[in-house]
């Protein structure tokens, strides 16, 4: 096997490992600091509702 062998399989075998690694749930953003404005006719009751199922979607 010569040395230019050598470095292309190195490569693909780095490669591989890189594309399997997945990001931690971890790493989301948990805080978020801000102003939320809403102008609609839905209720407060409507909304919760909604963000609600949402989140299900989510999960």
């Amino acid at each position: 096997m010569s040395m230019g062998t050598f470095d292309a399989e190195e490569f693909e075998r780095r490669e591989k490992m890189i594309s399997s690694v997945e990001a931690d749930s971890d790493d989301r953003r948990t805080d978020f600091e801000g102003r939320v404005e809403y102008t609609g006719d839905d209720s407060v009751e409507e909304l919760l509702s909604r963000l609600k199922e949402l989140r299900e979607e989510r999960d």
